[in-house]
């Protein structure tokens, strides 16, 4: 049934939506706990248009 593009898509999209979600929840408890360190944010790239 043609599943092979719309099944590769919707892992990408799945996979994408679950790094974000990690991300936004890490970020929030390291918040949470007091800011973020001066060694995480060196460690990333500034935020785009922040």
């Amino acid at each position: 049934m043609g599943d092979e593009k719309g099944g590769k898509l919707k892992k990408f999209f799945l996979f994408a939506a679950i790094a974000g979600l990690v991300g936004a929840v890490v970020s929030f408890f390291k918040r949470r706990r007091g800011g973020l360190d001066d060694n995480d944010w060196q460690e990333l790239p500034p935020p785009q248009g922040g």
